[in-house]
């Protein structure tokens, strides 16, 4: 079924420049991979999810720091008892187990809004694409990956992430 699609896709990208090339329409394309990493909202995206869970983390780190010391403890520990040495062990295990829980769920936490942010910022890049392609007469904006060849005249990255800047110091 992907390849299906993505077969249609090609079909579709290969087909619509010279159509609309043919009906007198301009045709961009847009690096949707570099809009992603160099827009100023994805920069503060990234900075805002990591701000969001550096607090977390640091828990994190401070647990594992514990549980290292415990192990230490126990290794260098030569006159505990029997019972001592193994009731350290279940504890640095549970100890363990909590930590990869943790770490798991950390993990989930920072994918689901990092997804969450992406969706968002998909919805603006869509929009400034929309808007920067009216301006310029654009009548088909495709993704850089879909297309084979496009000259660097139809490629409105440059001037797409510019006013996605001009966006972003307008928020400011």
């Amino acid at each position: 079924m992907k390849t299906f699609l993505t077969a249609i896709v090609l079909g579709v990208a290969i087909v619509l420049p010279s159509v609309s090339v043919a009906a007198g329409g301009a045709v961009g394309v847009v690096n949707f991979a570099r809009l992603q990493t160099e827009a100023p909202q994805s920069i503060k995206a990234r900075e805002k999810i990591d701000a969001e869970f550096v607090s977390r983390q640091a828990k994190i780190e401070e647990h594992a720091a514990q549980i290292a010391q415990l192990e230490q403890e126990l290794k260098e520990s030569s006159d505990i008892g029997e019972m001592e040495r193994k009731s350290l062990q279940r504890d640095i295990r549970s100890r363990n187990l909590r930590l990869e829980n943790a770490k798991e769920e950390l993990q989930n936490d920072r994918r689901l809004r990092a997804s969450e942010e992406s969706d968002r910022l998909r919805r603006i890049v869509g929009e400034v694409i929309a808007e920067v392609a009216g301006k310029e007469g654009v009548d088909v904006v495709l993704e850089v990956g879909v297309v084979t060849w496009a000259s660097t005249r139809a490629d409105i990255t440059d001037r797409v992430l510019a006013r996605m800047q001009e966006l972003a110091n307008m928020t400011k």
